[in-house]
């Protein structure tokens, strides 16, 4: 139950982040797997974890997950920019999650860091949520 429940809210999270107008002109896509070679600014999702969140009459479980905003030519401003979007548009956003009630949703922390190496300049803007889900 707890991985599909990640997989479900992985999706709702996709739908509302592709819905939104002001983050689709700014990146140029939603990555689970960004491609060799994907053009900056985009977004793609980081690392999940599920923990088990039962009750007595309830299954539930808590997803903990990441938004990841890269960026090369912007550098740390747009990548806060863009994260700012993000969380705008996942922010008191009731999300319909398929076979699940989504109780709660919030952001647990954000950074952005710059990795200045001989290659490139690219920064990493990091969102990490954290979800309450209950089976509907």
């Amino acid at each position: 139950m707890s991985a599909f429940a990640a997989h479900r809210l992985q999706e709702a999270v996709y739908a509302a982040l592709a819905a939104d107008a002001a983050i689709s002109s700014r990146i140029t896509a939603i990555y689970d797997r960004p491609p060799e070679g994907a053009v900056t600014p985009y977004l793609s999702f980081g690392e999940a974890t599920v923990e088990p969140y039962d009750t007595k009459t309830t299954r539930g479980c808590t997803v903990q997950f990441d938004i990841v905003v890269w960026e090369a030519e912007g550098g740390q401003m747009e990548a806060k920019e863009i994260m700012a979007l993000v969380d705008a548009a996942l922010h008191d956003n009731a999300l319909m999650v398929a076979d699940y009630d989504l109780i709660s949703l919030r952001l647990v922390r954000a950074r952005a860091s710059r990795d200045d190496s001989e290659a490139s300049s690219l920064t990493e803007g990091r969102l990490s949520y954290e979800a309450l889900l209950f089976a509907a």
